[in-house]
């Protein structure tokens, strides 16, 4: 829950999470907690295909955010994350963002976080690099 009210503070999707040493160990996102709301016979590849039968359920849901309270972020995180190394390179980094739905946590030899990398940062960096080639 606390991830979640952090999210929802800062306009973030996503949160890496680390040990008590900085070393990498998942990212929560706000898509798996939506998902972790959603009953769980509608979820996954054989679950129902609509709930517009159950109406609003609107206390359905929020009993389930009061459930939330009672788990880790950890345990509501996706696993496995694909990651970067730091010393990825960068065409190898940008294939690796268009087969994520979120950004990729960027991780030392040491196995601890050094930051993440979104596709608009990515982006932004890019068109960075393309204005500076053709000023010079």
């Amino acid at each position: 829950m606390e991830a979640l009210q952090l999210m929802l503070e800062k306009g973030v999707n996503h949160i890496p999470l680390c040990d008590g040493e900085g070393r990498f160990c998942g990212v929560v996102s706000t898509a798996a907690i939506l998902e972790e709301l959603i009953p769980a016979g509608a979820r996954g590849e054989h679950g129902l295909a609509d709930l517009k039968f159950a109406g609003d359920a609107t206390r359905l849901l929020t009993a389930h955010v009061h459930e939330l309270e009672k788990r880790s972020a950890l345990e509501v995180a996706k696993t496995p994350t694909p990651v970067l190394d730091e010393n990825c390179p960068l065409l190898e980094a940008a294939l690796l963002l268009t087969q994520s739905h979120s950004p990729l946590p960027v991780v030392g030899a040491d196995g601890k976080l050094r930051g993440m990398l979104s596709r608009r940062a990515l982006l932004d960096y890019l068109v960075r690099e393309a204005e500076a080639d053709h000023a010079r």
